[in-house]
């Protein structure tokens, strides 16, 4: 697959803040979004929701359930949260015969409204994303970008992604899908053993935001 090639995304739990906000930028940038969910009245109606908030030059976001969205493109972006992830994932079918699929999830616990990364068994969301889909090629991605800021349609993003996955064609081709979003650097981070340490910064930023009132982001320096 080549850049070229990146037009249509399926983004399954796509009705979540981050699945919105990426798909509103990606349609910005000329990407077809198939927007996923278990429920598919829901996807319609935030798919058009979503849309209504674009300039007419947009692509289109069509909402529809998770299944259809990933049978109507073959690059899959995964934005169901954590806590949800094994169970949604594991009743999905389609995520294999060499498809990328991009994990976004933050494995996080929160005590008293303090996030606290937290490590699973698998080593991370990306690892478990690829334990249940074997046969995927998976890359993780697009943990460090706030939903909040991704869905203000009008802000002007300026910060790095950081990419990481076993295969070296498939992380060239989640690259590319992020460069295509103005403002949003794609950096290379190594395989998905750097996934855990890739998704524990957003822990961290979420406490900078509350201890600043910002909205973070991250810079990689010297690249």
């Amino acid at each position: 697959m080549s850049d070229d090639e990146l037009q249509s995304v399926a983004m399954v739990g796509g009705t979540g803040p981050l699945g919105r906000g990426l798909a509103g930028r990606l349609a910005v940038a000329g990407i077809t979004v198939w927007l996923g969910s278990r429920d598919g009245a829901r996807a319609e109606a935030v798919a058009r929701a979503t849309s209504e908030m674009l300039p007419a030059s947009a692509a289109a976001i069509v909402g529809t359930e998770n299944q259809r969205a990933i049978q109507q493109a073959s690059l899959t972006v995964i934005a169901i949260p954590y806590d949800a992830l094994a169970a949604q994932l594991s009743a999905l079918t389609g995520l294999d015969g060499g498809r990328v699929v991009v994990s976004t999830a933050v494995p996080m616990a929160f005590d008293k409204g303090v996030p606290t990364a937290v490590r699973p068994e698998a080593g991370s969301a990306a690892q478990l994303v690829q334990a249940i889909c074997p046969d995927a090629r998976v890359v993780g991605a697009l943990h460090t970008v706030a939903a909040g800021q991704l869905l203000r349609f009008d802000d002007v993003l300026d910060e790095d992604v950081l990419v990481c996955g076993d295969d070296p064609a498939a992380c060239d081709v989640v690259r590319a899908l992020v460069a295509r979003i103005p403002g949003l650097r794609p950096v290379a981070a190594g395989g998905l053993a750097v996934a855990g340490a890739c998704e524990g910064i957003t822990p961290l930023l979420l406490r900078l935001n509350r201890l600043h009132r910002a909205q973070t982001g991250i810079r990689i320096t010297g690249l």
